[in-house]
């Protein structure tokens, strides 16, 4: 029995030893602590907030003394497009005594106007009266009333159709030089809220126009008037008449009122006159004066037709009368 136990013994003595080799060890340990490091890096919390990721961007910051709200990109965009559709209803017309005071030469009223579907442009000033500056003693749209012979017209924007024809000549002149006086003395009472123009005419119209142009009216200011005076002082009386021509460059301008002086009778076919009166766009009224020798004995009255159903006035004058 104990010769068996000694022949074991023998042989593990004889056995040669096995050992574990230092860097396989060092290998194990090491793999072992990086796998530890990283499942505790996995589960650990990735921060103290619980809230959701939201993505990154320009953050705004809303802030009173009690709560502070951050709106993102998102949210800005949102409040912007509520805003835009708040912004496209109208605001509510202002009541009456919400009004500011009417400025000059404007009409409020015109707000009524525009809320009841008019048109509101009929209430703002004439673009014509705003061509020139406003003066402290000028009223836009005021009203003068002048005369020619005793023949009054009302309104704002006055032309003057005069003759100028060879027959103007005759007894010396005298027909030209009263048409004349006549002229610049009624230019002289209009004021600088008036608008004019002189049409000298024969055979063809002679428009007033000291810078060139198409033709337009002139504010009566004292350098047009004066401007106006020396045009009119350098007429010479020659050639035919054409009424009709005049008249049509008359109503191009749009004139309130027409002072008409000839010394020709009529001249007007029924088809002239209602192609006048659609040229009439403005409804001006024409006064006419009509020169001749003695009493009347005229027989064309068309001339006196017309401006009566245009509302305007007829005068006769008899030359021999005019002052010389």
């Amino acid at each position: 029995m104990d010769s068996r136990a000694d022949q074991l013994a023998t042989i593990w003595d004889e056995a040669p030893s096995r050992h574990v080799p230092a860097w396989l060890l060092s290998c194990c340990l090491h793999t072992l602590l990086f796998v530890l490091l990283a499942l505790w890096f996995h589960w650990a919390p990735r921060g103290a907030s619980s809230q959701p990721d939201r993505s990154g961007g320009i953050v705004l910051v809303q802030a009173d003394t009690e709560v502070t709200e951050y709106l993102s990109e998102g949210d800005f965009a949102e409040e912007s497009i509520r805003a835009v559709e708040n912004s496209a209803q109208p605001p509510p017309l202002p009541t009456a005594d919400e009004r500011p005071p009417d400025l000059p030469g404007m009409d409020l009223s015109a707000i009524d106007i525009a809320a009841s579907g008019a048109d509101p442009s009929a209430a703002l000033p004439n673009a014509g009266d705003l061509r020139e500056p406003l003066r402290a003693n000028r009223q836009v749209g005021g009203k003068v009333t002048t005369q020619v012979f005793g023949v009054t017209g009302t309104g704002t924007r006055f032309v003057y159709v005069f003759d100028r024809s060879a027959s103007m000549s005759d007894y010396n002149n005298k027909p030209l030089r009263a048409a004349q006086q006549q002229l610049v003395a009624s230019l002289r009472t209009l004021n600088e809220t008036c608008q004019f123009q002189v049409i000298f005419y024969n055979h063809e119209p002679q428009l007033f126009s000291p810078t060139g142009g198409p033709p337009r009216m002139f504010f009566a200011t004292e350098e047009n008037r004066l401007a106006a005076e020396r045009y009119i002082h350098s007429m010479v009386p020659t050639g035919g008449t054409d009424h009709l021509a005049a008249l049509k460059s008359a109503f191009s301008i749009s004139p309130d009122v027409i002072f008409m002086l000839t010394d020709a009778e009529g001249g007007l076919s029924p088809a002239d006159m209602a192609d006048l009166t659609r040229r009439n766009r403005t409804g001006a009224v024409v006064n006419l004066i009509e020169f001749g020798v003695g009493q009347r004995r005229m027989v064309d009255r068309s001339l006196e037709r017309f401006a009566l159903e245009s509302g305007g006035q007829y005068l006769y004058k008899n030359i021999l009368t005019l002052d010389d």
